[in-house]
């Protein structure tokens, strides 16, 4: 017998002949997604975020209005728990005419791929 052969065989006694412990959250059941008709429809589970989302606050730290991004220091939120600084991106850049730095924001932002994106953004001042 080769080593790998050898190897291999040690294994699978090892595991036949050890006590087979399951969790009970192992055990549990896994949740179905179904659509409002009751078929089962994992393909199209996705989760939107309801519209009464809580809006963030913050402080403008700089404005770049040609490039369509805000640097915001803003407290922690569901969707961005450790809170800081952050560079967004706007969807609207009209939005960001009449900020300044050290104005105070309240703003909804979802994620988009790799980046956050401001999807509402209002003066606070």
């Amino acid at each position: 017998m080769s080593t790998k052969s050898l190897t291999l065989a040690a294994a699978l006694a090892a595991l036949t002949l050890s006590p087979c412990v399951v969790s009970p959250l192992a055990a549990a059941p896994l949740p179905i997604f179904a659509d409002p008709d009751g078929d089962a429809d994992v393909q199209n589970c996705t989760a939107e975020a309801p519209d009464d989302t809580p809006l963030g606050s913050g402080r403008v730290v700089a404005v770049d209005p040609a490039a369509g991004r805000v640097t915001l220091d803003y407290r922690p939120l569901p969707l961005l728990p450790e809170g800081g600084v952050r560079v967004f991106a706007v969807e609207d850049p009209k939005v960001l005419k009449g900020l300044s730095v050290g104005d105070r924001v309240r703003f909804g932002v979802e994620r988009d791929g790799r980046r956050y994106v401001l999807r509402h953004l209002e003066n606070s001042n």
